[in-house]
């Protein structure tokens, strides 16, 4: 169903069967009636996603050179659409898991390195409290120090994406440039650039074939997708006039074709008229305002100033994080909220007393500000990541001219219909509703939203692997300014030592290398880049001491300018 050539003959030939497949029941974010899809297991299970495209598939080969084998060498494949708490619930996911480590000491008499990337090292992050506690596997303080040796952090968006946001607000195309692989290895969400960068005819033929009402609708039942949304808040993320990573500016370091800029001359001149307007990342939604002539929606207000050198500041609608989150919140079904707020918590906690009670609560288990890591003085944290590529940091949206229509194609006539994308309501010649957002507060709602593609594709960048902004990427492991270093005593109570490496990109001579080569770090690809796989095999090597901590980007600097303690 998932990573395989069997895939796409699915959802070429019977689309809907493939959907019904996938698509996860709504209320109890499980299997549906006549439906029933699980991840595939060993280790053949992520080494490639389909013929020719290799995920783990260069790192098992080179585990495999000193030594490992399926005797040595586990695979912990799940089920990455589900919430973290149902893995436990339908698969035992946890309770295997912790078995297996187990088992592994028992008959090897040494503890275990975890090797996790991506959405794998939220897992991880989660199973440390899980095991841990008395509502899961009964482990104790102990349990992590006495079974793993070191937790392997690879590209992990240990402060979720924007891309998750953009995804569940309004629906995502997955192409080979961020793909899901067929295990928990990697997951990337969101309307990005992948839709956006298509052109006009294939936007077209993509929104004919799997609408954005379709993407949407699948992804808001898939709850582990949700994991990643971005946590932290307007603190992280920042404010109307300024973020925490504004500085890096990667627009102003990288060439123009790189950041998807259209070669059309008219709309590149757009762009670069729009593209005058200041705009920080902490503006996480920017939506262009409409005009209205008569209580009827008469056009894009950059039509009537196109002529103009510049759009002003009050021709947009802002949306800090907080705001945006609340927005996607306003327009959820009842059971897609429902499932958010009873699986995750995107906060930030800097009380010990409220760190120590958020231990008993699992929707604050993957979110590394709002708990603790286990108290384990002798496991090893490393941080590898990628760096020097432009990332999905913020978004222009716009509204669109269509009627809202729910997922299985009918027009929403209100917005009680679950599958329709935007639930504000009424749908009138209104620009936007207000609605209580889930703090009390009122939100803006647009009518119908997408990304809008006429402003640099509609996406601003920032430094990132491609996939995950620099920001979630480094800052819980930064040397100095880290949550996991300088707040250790809050965040890393058992002062686990923590060693962070980047890894620049370095773009192949070779035309026909479309994995990047041997010196890419983009978040898929890092999994070959030959440096960092000489790191992980230091570290299974129990030479760990030899992999050197490096620092290339303004990481430290962006840190340093988050007032986590005040």
């Amino acid at each position: 169903m998932w990573g395989t050539a069997t895939m796409f003959r699915a959802v070429i030939l019977d689309k809907e069967s493939w959907i019904h497949h996938l698509r996860l029941d709504p209320v109890t974010g499980l299997d549906p009636p006549g439906a029933k899809v699980r991840a595939a297991k060993g280790l053949d299970a992520a080494d490639y996603f389909i013929t020719g495209y290799w995920i783990w598939g260069k790192i098992i080969e080179n585990l495999a050179a000193i030594g490992y084998d399926s005797n040595n060498m586990i695979l912990a494949s799940y089920d990455w659409r589900l919430a973290f708490y149902n893995l436990e619930v339908r698969d035992k996911y946890f309770t295997k898991l912790k078995a297996d480590l187990e088992t592994s000491k028992l008959v090897h008499g040494k503890k275990t390195v975890l090797l996790a990337h991506s959405m794998g090292s939220n897992v991880m992050l989660y199973f440390f409290k899980w095991v841990q506690s008395p509502q899961g596997g009964k482990g104790g303080d102990q349990w992590v120090d006495d079974h793993i040796e070191s937790f392997v952090n690879i590209g992990g968006p240990l402060l979720g994406v924007p891309k998750a946001f953009s995804a569940l607000l309004s629906g995502k195309k997955y192409s080979t440039e961020d793909p899901i692989p067929k295990t928990p290895l990697s997951l990337s969400v969101g309307e990005t650039r992948d839709t956006t960068s298509l052109g006009s005819f294939g936007a077209y033929l993509l929104e004919k074939f799997f609408s954005r009402n379709e993407r949407a609708s699948l992804l808001r039942t898939w709850a582990g997708g949700s994991s990643m949304l971005p946590k932290g808040g307007n603190l992280f993320w920042g404010h109307d006039d300024s973020a925490p990573d504004d500085s890096d500016n990667i627009e102003d370091k990288i060439d123009n074709d790189s950041l998807g800029t259209h070669s059309n001359n008219q709309t590149t001149e757009q762009s670069t008229k729009k593209g005058k307007l200041r705009h920080s990342h902490g503006k996480i939604v920017t939506f262009l305002k409409k005009r209205f002539v008569n209580g009827v929606e008469d056009i894009n207000l950059e039509n009537d100033t196109a002529s103009s050198d510049t759009i002003e500041e009050d021709d947009y609608q802002h949306y800090t994080m907080d705001d945006a989150l609340e927005l996607l919140y306003s327009t959820a079904s009842n059971d897609f909220l429902t499932m958010i707020k009873s699986n995750y918590s995107t906060g930030v906690s800097t009380s010990p007393h409220q760190l120590e009670a958020n231990a008993q609560d699992h929707t604050k288990w993957s979110n590394p500000l709002e708990t603790q890591l286990p108290k384990a003085p002798s496991m090893k944290i490393y941080c590898l990541y990628g760096v020097g590529l432009p990332t999905e940091r913020s978004y222009h949206y716009a509204f669109s001219d269509d009627e809202p229509e729910s997922s299985h194609g009918s027009t929403c006539a209100n917005g009680n219909d679950p599958s329709c994308l935007t639930q504000a309501s009424p749908y009138s010649a209104e620009p936007r509703a207000e609605k209580n957002g889930t703090d009390g507060k009122k939100i803006v709602v647009p009518r119908l939203m997408y990304i809008d593609n006429s402003i640099n594709d509609g996406i601003r960048f920032s430094d990132g692997d491609g996939t995950v902004p620099l920001l979630s990427l480094g800052y819980m492991c930064a040397p100095k300014n880290g949550a996991w270093t300088k707040h250790r005593d809050l965040y890393n109570p058992g002062h686990s030592p923590v060693k962070t490496k980047e890894y620049v990109h370095q773009e192949s001579d070779g035309k026909l290398n479309v994995r990047g080569g041997a010196k890419t770090a983009d978040h898929v690809d890092i999994l070959g880049n030959w440096e960092m796989t000489l790191d992980v095999l230091r570290i299974v090597s129990n030479a760990g001491e030899n992999v050197t901590q490096e620092i290339h980007s303004n990481i430290e600097e962006i840190s340093s300018k988050i007032p986590l303690m005040t």
